[in-house]
């Protein structure tokens, strides 16, 4: 288990999100911690607060913060009250006359509104050539959101990939269902003539169709959908933090292609019981 030392200042700029307990306070001794979700997992216990691990006793329970990659988990840490150290000396020269000074780093965080960290990067560089002319590359700027895109570039590459390849299936499936229906309506042609001239009207004759259709859809999405739905499931494990696949998404999924075979079909329905029954019957 890893312990870091954090201010309050620090727990309350990164908005931890408090499961049990209470968080640190500057009143509070250095022996109070906070542990995050992976600490309760690795010391195998369910009620944490109040309970003691070497000379630390928790007071709070956060949640995990996942800073790395989507797959890597998040470790085990223990965050302890910052104490700042002593105050440090004056620099004093050695035997031979040299004096070291030790010049101290600070870091300073700060949060952007969503779109403006693009203006906020110009203004920063902007004040520092003005106050430290120079030394302009004293001040480092790091985004930790552009940090963590770098963790996704994998992931983002396979969206991509499985969305070009998703909309050529998609193209794929709707011209091979239209010419299949093409197809079978031009084969047809006699019999819908003939139902025509029996009196059957443009809805009866869709609907046969229609009727058709639907069953292998029902049949396909019978096959696909927990197909699909096993193999996410097994893609989406290896992610630390995973989502849940909602059943809309099926649903809509369902209702497109119904809406395409309507289409379809209906063009093709209507396109051939336009005709006169009498010529085709001739003709046939």
């Amino acid at each position: 288990m890893r312990i870091y030392p954090v201010k309050t200042e620090l727990v309350d700029f990164y908005d931890f999100q408090l499961l049990a307990g209470e968080k640190l306070t500057d009143a509070d001794p250095a022996s109070l911690v906070m542990i995050n979700e992976s600490a309760v997992k690795l010391l195998n216990w369910h009620d944490p607060v109040g309970k003691r691990f070497n000379d630390y006793t928790v007071k709070g329970v956060i949640k995990n913060v996942y800073n790395t990659g989507p797959t890597i988990p998040a470790l085990p840490l223990c965050y302890s009250k910052y104490i700042p150290p002593p105050p440090s000396t004056a620099p004093k020269a050695d035997s031979d006359g040299f004096l070291f000074v030790i010049i101290k780093q600070r870091t300073i965080m700060f949060k952007y509104q969503e779109g403006t960290w693009q203006s906020c990067r110009e203004k920063i560089k902007l004040l520092v050539e003005k106050e430290y002319p120079n030394n302009s590359r004293l001040a480092e700027l790091h985004n930790t959101e552009e940090v963590y895109n770098k963790f996704l570039k994998s992931e983002n590459a396979l969206i991509k990939l499985l969305s070009f390849v998703s909309v050529i299936c998609v193209l794929i499936c709707v011209f091979g269902f239209v010419s299949i229906v093409s197809l079978t309506c031009e084969e047809r042609r006699k019999s819908i003539a003939i139902r025509k001239i029996n009196g059957a009207t443009v809805g009866d004759i869709l609907a046969i169709f229609i009727k058709e259709y639907s069953l292998l859809l029902l049949i396909s999405a019978a096959i696909a959908f927990p197909a699909s739905f096993f193999i996410m499931q097994r893609w989406l494990e290896q992610y630390v933090k995973q989502t849940i696949i909602p059943a809309w998404i099926y649903l809509s999924i369902l209702f497109a292609l119904a809406l395409v075979i309507v289409l379809c079909v209906g063009w093709r329905v209507y396109k051939s019981s336009a005709e006169n029954p009498a010529k085709v019957v001739n003709r046939e």
